[in-house]
């Protein structure tokens, strides 16, 4: 009998594979980092081919460590870094260009454009990337032509890896892409049109839970079923067991992805907020209302690798904490523009308030201050579409710092819950693909698992204060901008 479901998370910044028991405890897990190029300013990329590597890599050492068999693994789920896109040949596998990940600026002008023809279709989506692939990219072109074209997001691209000629995705890494029609639950034929896109290069749409294919025999010596799929955010919401209406989390990784499950409505809530699918199982379909933070834990990277004022990650929050306040010191961290709610991509960072007493200390805690700060921006947007449960649950790498936890709390006014399992994306594709073979019963045998309870700890008018003090100093930013 199985043992354990397998969860591939794919992110932008690494791959991990982790085995999860039963009891959804994690087993045993691998990572390896994913290197990014920057050819352009603005433009990021990935070799496709050293993700499947690495891809391979996590599979065979998370099965070493945990003496896991072919027949020990009832299942896989992938989730993944959404909205990035590369084409491959679907005969060979060939890989025919690099990911061209979400951060990826290059179509920023197309978008401008588009939007201004009434397609919601931004620089961070898959959409205008497609374009551009076909139009730049001479062998994507001959297999287009020829009818060996596949397009596809890290998901789909991993898939055929495990499965062969597959080119599958679910619906809910669709519906980030600018290609998906909400309504129609299916492709929309506007920005297909616009972009010169066929439907026929595109994956295959399927559930997020149930079998799609099966792995080849050489990588796990077996054929071992796919049978979950979800983009990083959605899985973190069934992970973190925010099945209801209204539950909410944020995941503070190298962005801040804030997420409200909105039931079977398409909710429209406040600027710069989305609707994409949560999941989809037969014709159920759960949707969530989303916003970004385009720069949190990348802050605290920054301040690492670009000031040197600490010489690890971990070491931001007792820092920020060593003084009593930010001495007057505040930043926006603004480091690859603004998301929810302004969507200025050309905004960048700026920090104030400096004087010579200022010192590191004050400006890491000035830098997790505005991180929190840019969440409960977003969070106000969102408001505006959900009625959002009286507490925010949160994942991610970032959702370690107890500074920013508890700064987090105070400016949104209502308890944040850590996760116990910080990597809730993992979790949330091994339990859509759990629950997909019957593993686990159904989505509502999830069980939230809280490691620690961040209360407020400021009045109600201090955070009134400390808000509308941000909104000033995030307009002198936004005034700064072309």
């Amino acid at each position: 009998m199985a043992r354990f479901v397998m969860a591939i998370d794919a992110g932008t910044t690494g791959v991990r594979a982790v085995l999860f028991d039963q009891g959804s405890r994690a087993a045993a897990s691998a990572y390896r980092e994913i290197h990014s190029s920057y050819p352009r300013p603005g433009w990021v990329e990935q070799d496709a081919g050293a993700i499947w590597a690495s891809t391979r890599e996590v599979i065979d050492e998370v099965r070493s460590r945990a003496a896991a068999a072919a027949s020990d693994i009832a299942a896989i789920g992938i989730t993944n870094q959404r909205s990035s896109i590369m084409a491959w040949d679907g005969p060979t596998g060939r890989a025919l260009s690099p990911l061209i990940v979400w951060q990826d600026t290059r179509a920023a002008d197309r978008c401008r454009e588009l939007q201004g023809r009434g397609l919601f279709i931004t620089p961070m989506m898959a959409a205008s990337k497609a374009e551009w692939i076909l139009a730049n990219v001479a062998p994507a072109a001959d297999a287009a032509r020829e009818g060996r074209l596949r397009l596809g997001t890290p998901n789909a691209w991993l898939a055929a890896c495990l499965c062969g000629d597959i080119n599958v995705t679910d619906h809910g890494n669709a519906s980030a892409t600018g290609f998906y029609s909400y309504f129609r639950t299916g492709y929309d034929a506007a920005p297909l049109a616009a972009l010169g896109i066929e439907e026929a290069w595109l994956p295959r749409l399927v559930d997020s839970m149930g079998e799609v294919g099966r792995s080849r025999a050489d990588v796990f010596g077996a054929e071992v079923p796919l049978a979950g799929m979800a983009g990083d955010q959605q899985a973190s919401l069934f992970g973190l067991a925010c099945v209801e209406v209204g539950e909410t989390k944020c995941s503070y990784g190298t962005s801040a992805m804030i997420t409200v499950n909105s039931g079977a409505a398409v909710a429209i809530g406040g600027p710069g907020t989305y609707p994409i699918v949560g999941w989809r199982s037969g014709e159920r379909t759960v949707f969530s209302l989303e916003g970004q933070v385009v720069t949190a834990g990348a802050a605290v990277q920054w301040l690492r690798d670009g000031l040197g004022v600490i010489g690890d990650a971990s070491e931001s929050s007792a820092l920020a904490a060593s003084v009593a306040d930010d001495g007057g010191v505040w930043a926006v961290p603004a480091f690859a523009g603004l998301g929810t709610p302004v969507m200025q991509a050309e905004a960048r960072a700026m920090i104030g308030g400096l004087s010579r007493g200022s010192t590191r200390a004050h400006v890491a805690r000035a830098v997790l201050e505005g991180v929190a700060q840019r969440v409960a921006d977003v969070a106000e947007s969102l408001s505006e579409g959900v009625t959002m449960a009286p507490s925010l649950r949160a994942d991610g790498g970032a959702s370690r710092n107890d500074f920013l936890l508890q700064c987090q709390a105070d400016l949104l006014g209502v308890p944040v819950e850590r996760s116990l399992i910080s990597d809730g994306a993992a979790l949330g594709a091994a339990r859509l693909a759990g629950i997909g073979v019957g593993f686990w019963p159904g989505e509502h045998a999830a069980q939230w698992n809280s490691e620690r309870v961040f209360e407020p700890a400021i009045s109600a008018d201090e955070r009134e204060s400390a808000r509308a003090l941000w909104k000033r100093r995030l307009a002198l930013l936004l005034a700064s901008v072309d």
